[in-house]
């Protein structure tokens, strides 16, 4: 059996809401997890008999912790600026298309003439626009 992963686990976030208020900071915060596990657990001085070693390896499993959230964290900060880009080349690629189809129907209604009010042709702005366009 797996053991649980508490990578995105966010039912202790209140807790440390409240303690990262109390404290003031990151550091502080981090002061006070380290003073408890020195103080409260073995995890320093590692089990019976392992001597110095306990020291070495509490170092290496903070650093792979902090290794492996950095990864998530950069990860996910790649992922979210990749779907950034994304929605940003959606939102180009449709103001684009717009602009194309303003273009051609602008385009298709230069040679249109009008009818007047009074059911006649005024071929005199067509006259103009072509005259315009050389």
């Amino acid at each position: 059996m797996a053991p649980p992963d508490f990578t995105n686990d966010d039912r202790f976030d209140g807790l440390y809401t409240n303690l990262a208020n109390q404290t003031r900071g990151i550091e502080p915060l981090l002061d006070t997890v380290f003073s408890f596990l020195r103080r409260k657990s073995d995890f320093f001085a590692g089990p019976p008999g392992s001597g110095d070693k306990g020291t070495e390896n509490a170092i290496a499993t903070v650093h792979g912790v902090l290794q492996k959230h950095a990864d998530i964290y950069l990860r996910d900060k790649k992922k979210a600026e990749e779907e950034e880009r994304r929605k940003e080349e959606v939102k180009r690629k449709k103001k684009e298309e717009a602009e194309k189809k303003k273009r051609k129907k602008e385009q298709s209604e230069e040679g249109i003439i009008e009818l007047d009010a009074d059911g006649g042709f005024d071929i005199s702005q067509s006259s103009e626009v072509e005259a315009e366009k050389k």
